[in-house]
């Protein structure tokens, strides 16, 4: 290794190694030693108990890799046997490592490339030190290190570099071993300066013994989500400008319950730093995801709520050391309570009432999938008459919401290919929300009505999926499929659920046309628009799943199936006086 970088790179990699070789419970001894004596906690500010817990790792760390243990072996010396035979150019650094010791520098000059001539203060040596890159370090400041020699007045600085005040400067060159050559002496002044400056402190060089202010900014947020913090430097960049539609909508697909703590707890940290652009993006950000999962409460997701996060801070703040203050930014930062009430609209207030009576009445007793379909095109029929009452402009002022269905199935089921065609028959989004070991849940989302009707139609389905199976089960087919009845009833849902799918599909294309040739509306397009800005705001990232094809079947019985689905004639639909 002929160059300077190359061979402080080495030199360097092979300090790291040795810290593995130095025995914790010897560090652990030494920063008890270490501890201030004179002063009570309650007399240390915050930022210098800080301060000293950082020096206190990194010193003994330091120290102890050269200090020789009882045996006379140091950490390099562990290092060496156990990397067994190496290179000639590993065993000149291993070997200078072990040379290396302590010295009182002070810096004579500097030049772009990182060379540095220093002043040996005890010894008088001029010493050219390589590779330093070193801050700017004012004239009266003498630097502590160990210096690694690789020739004739060059060396490397390796490990801590410590800057003296005056008071650490007068115990470094007080101390009886100061500028010993011997291992045993040489540690014994190192550590002597580095108890001196634990417990009192020197001064402070950013880049030396503190983060550079680059550094100190980085470092400020580098544990939150790299994404997150993405985010919170763009909006920071608006300066205080409205933030625009992208910047919202990737805050809202960033709701989930490790990003909103970790916005919580970096708008403090922002704060505290005095970054108040930061912080202020921090808290807008803490603020979106929190109306999003209000949104997805009232959208009937259950999978995390304002609750939970709530009860995760007080036991973060009660068991891992949280600060208190956290809880007040949450609880303001917290989307209050709304009425979500359908802004007085009698009509549509007594048609969910319709539905639900409608269901109350029917969706506890069995069903045929006849009867299912018909109630279907009843509840159509009454929801499109409320729609084409309506102008335009009072369907968009209907709110969305949310039903969610819960099953008592972990695994999917052939009636849950009837989910989609239920969704699209009532204008609903729908998707699955699964926890870990929790049985599937549905969540049906659309115009208020149009939610009510879906999760009506669910249930009558649910019902005739259960009165036609005992009804297949009654029958000669299933008699007759001994040994393999189990398939058999597996294989006629599957032809019920596409018996049934079809249906809705046949029934919505119909009712659309209707609509169509009656009024001249098309009421699916304006409400496809409502529902998609309404869904934007819930930040989820769904992806489809692809219904499995070539299930394998046995083809009587989902025969059998698909036409009991298909088995219907409609019934006419209610009156206008119903």
């Amino acid at each position: 290794m002929s160059s300077s970088p190359a061979i402080y790179a080495r030199l360097h990699e092979l300090f790291t190694a040795a810290l593995d070789f130095v025995a914790p419970d010897r560090a652990d001894a030494l920063m008890r030693k270490w501890a201030p004596r004179e002063l009570s906690h309650s007399t240390i500010t915050d930022d210098r108990m800080m301060a000293m817990m950082a020096d206190a790792m990194l010193l003994s760390a330091d120290l102890l890799v050269s200090q020789p243990a009882a045996s006379g072996s140091t950490a390099f010396d562990r290092l060496s046997r156990s990397l067994g035979k190496v290179s000639s150019n590993d065993a000149a650094a291993l070997a200078a490592l072990g040379k290396a010791r302590f010295r009182l520098l002070h810096i004579q000059q500097a030049d772009a490339e990182g060379r540095v001539t220093v002043r040996d203060r005890l010894a008088g040596e001029i010493i050219s030190i390589e590779g330093a890159e070193l801050p700017p370090v004012p004239p009266d400041i003498h630097l502590f290190a160990r210096v690694a020699m690789t020739g004739d007045r060059c060396g490397y600085l390796i490990g801590a570099i410590t800057p003296l005040d005056s008071t650490a400067l007068a115990v470094a060159q007080s101390h009886a071993a100061a500028g010993g050559k011997g291992s045993f002496a040489n540690a014994r002044w190192a550590e002597a300066v580095y108890t001196h400056v634990v417990r009192h402190g020197t001064v402070d060089i950013p880049g030396l013994n503190r983060p550079s202010g680059d550094a100190n900014e980085s470092d400020l947020y580098e544990e939150i989500d790299e994404a997150l913090r993405d985010l919170a430097h763009d909006w920071a960049a608006l300066g205080g400008k409205p933030p625009t539609h992208e910047l919202i909508l990737r805050a809202r697909q960033m709701t989930d319950q490790t990003r909103i703590l970790d916005a919580l707890d970096a708008a403090l940290t922002a704060r505290d730093a005095r970054d108040d652009l930061m912080a202020e993006a921090f808290e807008r950000i803490a603020a979106l995801q929190l109306e999003t999962v209000s949104l997805r409460e009232r959208g009937g997701s259950v999978g995390l709520t304002l609750d939970i996060i709530a009860c995760t801070l007080d036991e973060a703040i009660a068991s891992r050391g949280w600060p208190p203050r956290v809880r007040p930014l949450f609880d303001r930062l917290r989307p209050r309570n709304r009425n979500q009430q359908t802004n007085g609209d009698l009509p549509l207030d007594r048609l969910v009432q319709r539905i639900q009576a409608l269901r109350a009445k029917t969706v506890a007793q069995g069903c045929t999938e006849q009867e299912a379909m018909a109630a279907a095109e009843k509840v159509a029929e009454l929801l499109d008459r409320y729609g084409l009452s309506l102008s335009e402009l009072e369907l968009q002022a209907q709110p969305c919401e949310g039903i969610g269905i819960q099953t008592n199935r972990r695994r999917m089921a052939p009636i849950d290919e009837c989910i989609p065609a239920i969704a699209a028959f009532f204008d609903c989004r729908v998707w699955a929300e699964r926890a870990q070991g929790a049985p599937l849940r549905y969540i049906f989302f659309g115009l208020r009505g149009d939610v009510t009707a879906a999760q009506y139609l669910y249930e009558m389905v649910e019902r005739a999926f259960d009165t036609e199976t005992a009804m297949f089960r009654r029958s000669d087919l299933y008699e007759e499929m001994k040994g393999d009845r189990r398939s058999a009833t597996n294989s006629f849902q599957i032809g019920l659920s596409r018996g049934i799918s079809a249906k809705l599909q046949s029934m919505r294309a119909a009712r659309d046309e209707t609509i169509r040739s009656a009024s001249g509306r098309d009421l699916v397009p304006v409400k496809s628009a409502m529902i998609e800005d309404e869904m934007a705001k819930l930040g989820l990232n769904l992806s489809r799943r692809s219904h499995t094809t070539g299930k394998r079947v046995i083809r009587d019985a989902y025969t059998a199936g698909q036409e009991a689905g298909e088995r219907f004639e409609f019934i006419p639909g209610i009156t206008a006086a119903a």
